[in-house]
């Protein structure tokens, strides 16, 4: 996320009008100007990126939402062996998705 922030701090700053220098280069003050905003919108971004993970669980939480999720999937499976998949392979990539839009890291 860091690297995010900087990449885009860098690239405002050298479209930033109030570069005197070559074109395309910050000057020191512009630079340290979008690193105190970056700075002061980390707290906030971290408390927003909790309330979307909360929020999620929450809905996971509730037995609708499980079953929606699990029709879901017995959706997809079904389709995808429609599709001429085997039930083998319809199992392995539904097992492989996980939650719809929510794939677990590995």
């Amino acid at each position: 996320m860091r690297l995010t922030i900087a990449a885009l701090a860098l690239l405002l700053a050298m479209v930033s009008p109030s570069s005197a220098q070559r074109p395309g280069t910050p000057d020191s003050a512009t630079m340290a100007q979008m690193a105190g905003m970056f700075t002061q919108m980390g707290p906030m971004y971290e408390s927003m990126s909790q309330a979307m993970i909360e929020g999620t669980l929450k809905a996971l939480e509730k037995p609708e939402t499980i079953d929606r999720l699990a029709r879901f999937a017995r959706r997809y499976y079904d389709a995808l062996i429609k599709q001429g998949f085997s039930k083998e392979e319809a199992l392995e990539i539904v097992a492989g998705a996980g939650f719809a839009g929510m794939k677990a890291p590995r």
